[in-house]
């Protein structure tokens, strides 16, 4: 079988993923931001890492993964300029910023779990780690690739790009940098380029530190490089984030990280496309009105159509959001829920599952191998099912358990509680007559009987073999 292979922005290739130490595999990804909701567009990002993470596991490799909580210093623009956003949100809400912070976290932890997105192994606060920034930052001062001015501490750009001035990850020049972010120039700085490591003299600004240069707050980069080095060490294997990062956070990540060490900071760069509301729109909270998941859960939808709905679309390949779509995914998710809370406990408890099934697998892992392939993977386990119900064969649970490793569905949680749900006296009663009726092949007698189920809150749900009743929300 193919090794796993994954797109390296660095490179701008595919390659064979080859981690420092396997099998064990250091995975960074770019968290939130907690002064607002995180839209559907910033749950992609996130369902994104969390298919990355199952697929590695099932290639074999055991993975330990860190994520970022950005609350402080990461301005409304990317570039140091503006307000800081969770300042903002607490001015307006008349909160403390960590109050801010607080919410709009356990919002992001409680909209995760929705969507079946495991936890990472450390979830670090940028609050929680201002002295190791300041540590960081006192080692790129000491090999001379900083220095500090009466408004920061700013990194040095140009002397750390030298004379080619050419970005590693963005492939830009400074010029091309320049003309694309319109850049201005702070008399304090030595060029437009350079990005605040520290920020000193800002008075107004509500969180702030000790440090050796003075009273002030971490830059937005910084945090990453500290926090990543800390949990993970100073060269990791995997870094993923969406694609806007490339040109300005992952590239100063990079710079102020090397720059500290002597060392790689990251070998494999891995970035998501965006969610958009059509080609070439994202779907982003500057535009004001953005799309939540509790907004699909309002809408009827369950949170697990959307996750199903960017499983089925390449990682790098822009999605566009819609109603349609999303009815479109709830359709698979019920398909694969169906099949799982329908199937007997003989099916279920075989130790091995049909031989025919042996392909499906073996498809399966190729497809996530091949550059994460999740919609070949999705159509694969798709046909897995189909197929089971053509041959009237279903000893296939071991295979679907497996590839519901990655699909992350919770299908053996759902069939279970299917089995374990308890019906009142006369709804069992009712149940016991249907069952009858369809193996009798009373069609006229069963139809009426789902009839009055449908009456008493249940949805009742057939296959060719079987049926479940769920009561109605579930």
């Amino acid at each position: 079988m193919k090794p796993f292979q994954i797109f390296n922005t660095l490179s701008r290739t595919v390659e064979e993923f080859r981690p420092l130490d396997p099998p064990n595999v250091t995975l960074y990804s770019c968290g939130p931001t907690v002064y607002l909701p995180q839209h559907l567009g910033n749950m992609r990002a996130f369902l994104f890492v969390d298919v990355l993470k199952r697929a590695l596991r099932l290639a074999g490799y055991r993975v330990r993964h860190a994520m970022n909580i950005t609350d402080v210093g990461h301005m409304t623009s990317d570039e140091d300029a503006g307000e800081d956003k969770v300042e903002k949100t607490a001015r307006a809400q008349g909160k403390s910023p960590r109050e801010v912070a607080d919410y709009y976290t356990g919002l992001f932890l409680h909209d995760i779990d929705l969507l079946g997105i495991e936890r990472p192994d450390v979830l670090c606060r940028a609050t929680d780690h201002i002295p190791d920034m300041i540590r960081l930052i006192q080692r790129i001062l000491d090999n001379g690739y900083a220095y500090v001015r009466p408004s920061g501490v700013y990194f040095d750009v140009e002397k750390w790009r030298g004379p080619s001035r050419m970005g590693r990850l963005s492939r830009q020049s400074l010029d091309e940098q320049m003309a694309g972010q319109r850049l201005e120039h702070s008399p304090d700085k030595k060029s437009p380029h350079d990005f605040a490591l520290w920020v000193l003299n800002q008075p107004h600004h509500l969180m702030q530190w000790d440090s050796p240069w003075g009273r002030g707050y971490p830059g937005w980069h910084i945090e990453c490089s500290a926090m990543s080095m800390k949990y993970l060490g100073e060269t990791i294997d995997i870094h993923t984030g969406g694609t806007d990062h490339i040109p300005v956070h992952h590239e100063n990540e990079i710079a102020q990280s090397e720059s500290a060490t002597g060392r790689p900071f990251v070998r494999y760069f891995v970035h998501n496309a965006f969610l958009v509301e059509k080609p070439g729109v994202k779907i982003s909270k500057s535009a004001g009105k953005f799309p939540l998941l509790g907004d699909l859960v309002s809408a009827g939808f369950h949170p697990l159509a959307f996750r199903l709905f960017c499983f089925g679309a390449k990682y790098r390949s822009e999605l566009v959001f819609s109603d349609e779509a999303i009815a479109a995914a709830q359709k698979n998710f019920e398909y694969f829920a169906e099949f799982a809370r329908t199937l007997g406990d003989s099916e279920a408890r075989a130790v091995q599952d049909s031989a025919w099934a042996g392909e499906y697998r073996e498809r399966f892992a190729e497809a996530l191998n091949n550059d994460l392939n999740t919609p070949q993977a999705l159509a694969v386990a798709l046909e897995l099912v189909g197929e089971a119900y053509r041959r009237g064969d279903r000893r296939i649970w071991n295979t679907l358990a497996e590839f519901d490793s990655v699909l992350g569905l919770d299908l053996a949680g759902l069939r279970e509680a299917a089995r374990s749900a308890e019906f009142p006296p006369e709804v069992a009663r009712l149940i016991e007559q249907r069952r009858a009726a369809r193996s009798n092949r009373n069609y006229k007698l069963a139809d009426e009987l789902r009839r009055r189920l449908e009456e008493m809150g249940y949805e009742v749900r057939d296959t060719r073999d079987s049926s479940s009743y769920v009561p109605k929300g579930v």
